[in-house]
């Protein structure tokens, strides 16, 4: 690249990250201050959502709104108890993994295209610049731990996900499987609470907490096997 490309190259990065904070602030905008926001509550929300049970189309339009209202920040957790409440253990499992990485999809892709840019001439040279380089190269690693461990808010990550040099396919994968207990176990929640199972909540909350500290401790797994490896070579 030429000296007389990187300046237009940092410009345009600089333009496509406004472009990004611009969509952020504008569906906050639109969901918090019009109309629109009586459909974004949460009663409102839950009781579309129970109209799509028993329509076939209904899987599809829930997926869609789960998937499209990640994005700008609809609550996932209350989706995916929806999702079970709704449509069932085995099924809302299904149609939840389906919606949230859908969700997650979109995010990273919109941040990796209006956002990536200008992030990376930001991390040039220094500690930021190699972390980046560190979680492209170990990108299916960091994406399941953080998954397993929600650190970070849900889009939070997907956006900075994008923003990073992980790979998509370390990101999908990664997601996919790391969000996958949790999915279940939600899923497992709301349909549970609808159908009245005594002790649902409390029994879901123990599984919860039970899939989360021992699928931690497996992805912690092929690090401690790593070190062992190294320590008796």
């Amino acid at each position: 690249m030429t000296m007389e490309n990187q300046p237009q190259k940092k410009s345009g990065g600089a333009k496509k990250f406004i472009i990004f904070i611009l969509i952020l602030v504008l569906a906050f905008i639109i969901f918090k201050f019009t109309p629109l926001k009586q459909y974004v509550e949460k009663e409102a929300l839950l009781s579309f959502l129970e109209n799509l049970k028993g329509e076939w189309w209904g899987p599809l339009v829930f997926i869609l709104i789960y998937g499209i209202g990640c994005v700008f920040a609809l609550p996932g957790s209350l989706l995916t108890l929806a999702g079970g409440a709704i449509f069932g253990t085995a099924y809302g499992t299904l149609f939840n993994v389906l919606a949230s990485n859908l969700g997650a999809t979109l995010a990273f892709l919109m941040a990796r295209f209006l956002g990536r840019d200008f992030v990376a001439n930001l991390m040039k040279g220094g500690k930021l610049a190699q972390l980046d380089d560190s979680i492209e190269k170990n990108g299916f690693k960091t994406i399941f731990r953080l998954r397993l461990i929600p650190i970070f808010p849900f889009n939070g990550l997907n956006f900075g996900s994008g923003f990073s040099k992980v790979k998509y396919r370390d990101y999908l994968f990664g997601s996919l499987l790391g969000m996958l207990p949790g999915t279940f176990i939600y899923t497992y929640f709301g349909d549970s609470v609808l159908s009245g199972v005594t002790g649902a909540s409390q029994k879901a909350f123990i599984n919860l907490a039970i899939a989360s500290v021992l699928l931690i401790g497996i992805s912690f797994l092929p690090t401690i096997i790593s070190k062992i490896k190294k320590n008796s070579s």
